[in-house]
C-alpha cells in the first residue's frame, strides 16, 4: 500500500506522458501496439528512476549541507538488512524498486541548508531526465523520457502535506516564509539538540533543553512538541498531554499542522491511558476522534499504525494489535518509534500468551531504547510473569 501511495500523486501527469508517448508511436512512429507496450513500460521505468534521482539528490545535499538524515530506505516488500539507531534508520529492501529519504532541519541557518540540499536534488533530477533524452530516439525511450519529465514537473511543484514535501516547496515556497513558522525553523538546531537528548537517554540534558525553550520560544509549536517528547520520555504522559491539547486550540494551525497535533493527540492519550493516568472511558473515545480527524486531514494511516495496535490491544484484541503493531515496527523512520512499537507487539503478545515472542520483541526494543518507559515497564511485567 505503501508503494501505491507514491504513484498516486504523481499519476495524472504519468498518464499524460503514457497517452503522449502512445499517440506518438502509433500516429507518428508507425509501430501500432508493440510501440505503445514500449513506451508504457518506458513511462513506468522513467517514473521510478526519476523518483530515485531526486531522493538521491536529497540525501547528497543532505550530506553536502549538514542537514538531518532521519531515515533511507532502499527498495521494497522484505527486508535483507538494517542499520537502525535511535535518531536513524536505515533498511534495505528485496526489490530496489524505490529509493525514499526522510531529512529534517539540523545545524544552524537552517532555511538556507534546507533550500540547497533541496537545490541539489532538483539538480540530479533534471540530469536524470536530460539522460533520459538523449536515448528517446526508441518508443521505449521516449516513453522514459515522459515519464521522468512527468515526475521532475510533478516534483517541483510546491505541495507540503502531512505525509510529504515536495522539493518544489523548499525551492520556492520556503524562502517566502515569514512569521512564526519562519522562527520554528530558525529554532530547530535548539529542538533538535532536545531531541537528540532523548534519543540518546540523556533526560537531564533533554529537560535543560526544554526549559531553555520554554523560555526563548513559549510560543512555537516546535517548542511545545520538544517539551511533549522530554515529557513523555519521563512517563509524565498527563503533563504531556495538557501540552498537545494547548496546540489543538492555537488559531492559526494549517490543516497540516492540525494533522500532526491530532496524530500526537491520539497516540499520546492512548499511551496516558495505558499508563493509568487517565480513565479509558474519557481516553480511548478521545484517542479514536483524534485518529479519524488525523486520517480526515490527509495524515497517512500508515503512520497512525502503532496508535492503532495499542489502541487494540486495550481493546482486549491481542491477536490484531500484534498485527498492527508488527506493521508498525517495519514501518517506523526511527529507532525511538520502532522501540516503542516493539514494546506494544511484546505486550500484546504476553496478552496472547506468547511470552517466548514478547521476549525477543523486547530484546530488540531494548538494543534501541533500554531506558524507554514502554520498554522499561514491559520488561518488568515479562519479568514477573
Amino acid at each position: 500500500m505503501r508503494v501505491l501511495r507514491l504513484f498516486l500523486r504523481p499519476a495524472v501527469l504519468l498518464a499524460t506522458a503514457v497517452l503522449a508517448a502512445v499517440v506518438w508511436q502509433v500516429v507518428a512512429g508507425g509501430t501500432g501496439v508493440p510501440g505503445a507496450a514500449a513506451g508504457l513500460v518506458g513511462a513506468l521505468v522513467g517514473l521510478l528512476l526519476e523518483l530515485a534521482a531526486l531522493q538521491l539528490g536529497i540525501l547528497l545535499g543532505a550530506l553536502a549541507w549538514g542537514v538531518r538524515v532521519h531515515h533511507v530506505q532502499i527498495g521494497v516488500g522484505a527486508k535483507l538488512r538494517e542499520w537502525t539507531t535511535p535518531a536513524r534508520r536505515v533498511v534495505l529492501r528485496a526489490v530496489p524498486l524505490l529509493f525514499s529519504v526522510g531529512i529534517g532541519p539540523g545545524r544552524p541557518r537552517v532555511r538556507p541548508r534546507m533550500w540547497l540540499t533541496a537545490g541539489c536534488s532538483a539538480l540530479v533530477g533534471l540530469a536524470a531526465v536530460a539522460g533520459t533524452w538523449l536515448v528517446s530516439a526508441t518508443p521505449f525511450g521516449w516513453g522514459l523520457a515522459l515519464g521522468a519529465t512527468a515526475n521532475l514537473v510533478h516534483a517541483l511543484l510546491p505541495r507540503r502535506t502531512p505525509e510529504s514535501t515536495s522539493t518544489g516547496w523548499f525551492l520556492f515556497a520556503l524562502p517566502r516564509l515569514t512569521g512564526r513558522r519562519a522562527a520554528e525553523l530558525d529554532a530547530a538546531p535548539l529542538v533538535s539538540r532536545v531531541t537528540d537528548a532523548v534519543e540518546a537517554g540523556d533526560l537531564g540534558t533533554a529537560e535543560q533543553g526544554a526549559a531553555e525553550l520554554a523560555r526563548l520560544h513559549p510560543d512555537l509549536r516546535t517548542a511545545t512538541s520538544a517539551r511533549v517528547l522530554v515529557l513523555t520520555a519521563q512517563a509524565r504522559y498527563a503533563e504531556a498531554l495538557a501540552l498537545v491539547s494547548q496546540l489543538m486550540q492555537e488559531k492559526d494551525q494549517t490543516p497540516r499542522e492540525m494533522a500532526f497535533s491530532l496524530a500526537g493527540m491520539a497516540g499520546l492519550t492512548a499511551t496516558t491511558v495505558e499508563a493509568g493516568q487517565l480513565p479509558p472511558d474519557v481516553g480511548l473515545p478521545t484517542a479514536r476522534r483524534a485518529v479519524e480527524g488525523a486520517e480526515a486531514l490527509g495524515y497517512p494511516r500508515y503512520r497512525l499504525t502503532g496508535t492503532l495496535a495499542l489502541l487494540a490491544l486495550l481493546d482486549g484484541d491481542p491477536h490484531q494489535a500484534i498485527t498492527l503493531a508488527t506493521q508498525a515496527a517495519e514501518q517506523s523512520e526511527s529507532g525511538l518509534s520502532r522501540a516503542d512499537d516493539l514494546a506494544t507487539l511484546a505486550r500484546a503478545q504476553m496478552a496472547a500468551g506468547d511470552n517466548a515472542a514478547a521476549r525477543t520483541a523486547l530484546a530488540d526494543a531494548e538494543r534501541l531504547a533500554a531506558w524507554w518507559p514502554r520498554v522499561v515497564t514491559t520488561r518488568a511485567r515479562l519479568d514477573i510473569s
